[in-house]
């Protein structure tokens, strides 16, 4: 590249930081979501979660096009995006879990916080070729199903264990904003998605059907990740 380096650009070095503060603002929603499951205003938390993935899934997109890694190589926005993952993604919705009472006892919550820490504690968390390695920390999500479904108690647990499980397992997981398998199905899906979810948030009470309807979605994301991991450990992935 000719002319000024990227470092000393100062309309890339503004990009750059807008960039930054457009994750950071996903750390601002947590932030206030935590607050608004304290009121017990569930819902209205949840808005808030769901703003916060649509930075998620976007941000890195944006960085990358904007080679703001290059521009600002002091600053880690991948360190920033991991602070606020771990806050959105685990943290609240623990918080939500144990605040709504969604667990038989609270200590049922621990396998969920040692997963969590241990998938962030990885170093090989996200791969290079675009996967996460082991369950990729969505217990916003699952906090969402027992907070909607309120199952009988031994199902409550499953919701924790399971994952819990499945975060020490070395299985890949499909990273849709980095990786290039079923991106733009998991694009499609995962907006339809947010689409009804934030339909449902809406609603005080409902419809059970639509809330089973909506978890096609994350069941056909596990299902897919674990073919995916199955054709590439078999060597079949092309």
């Amino acid at each position: 590249m000719t002319g000024t380096p990227l470092t000393e650009n100062r309309a890339a070095r503004w990009l750059a930081w807008g960039v930054h503060a457009y994750t950071a603002l996903g750390g601002v929603l947590g932030v206030f979501a935590l607050m608004l499951a304290g009121l017990n205003l569930v819902r209205e938390a949840y808005v808030l979660l769901i703003l916060q993935m649509v930075i998620d899934a976007t941000d890195g997109l944006i960085a990358r096009r904007l080679r703001v890694r290059e521009v600002l190589p002091h600053f880690d926005g991948a360190m920033l995006d991991n602070v606020i993952d771990i806050l959105t993604y685990a943290w609240v919705p623990f918080f939500i879990i144990l605040n709504e009472q969604l667990l038989p006892h609270p200590l049922w919550i621990v396998p969920g916080v040692l997963a969590a820490l241990y998938a962030y504690g990885q170093a090989n968390m996200k791969t290079d070729d675009g996967y996460f390695i082991g369950f990729p920390t969505y217990w916003n999500v699952i906090a969402l199903y027992l907070y909607w479904l309120r199952p009988a108690d031994g199902i409550a647990v499953l919701f924790v264990l399971v994952p819990s499980v499945l975060s020490f397992v070395p299985t890949r997981y499909l990273y849709p904003s980095k990786g290039e398998v079923l991106w733009r199905t998991a694009w499609t899906l995962g907006a339809l998605w947010l689409a009804l979810v934030l339909y449902l948030l809406s609603q005080p009470a409902p419809p059970l059907e639509l809330i089973l309807i909506s978890g096609l979605f994350p069941l056909w994301y596990m299902v897919a990740s674990f073919i995916v991991d199955w054709r590439i450990r078999t060597g079949r992935m092309t």
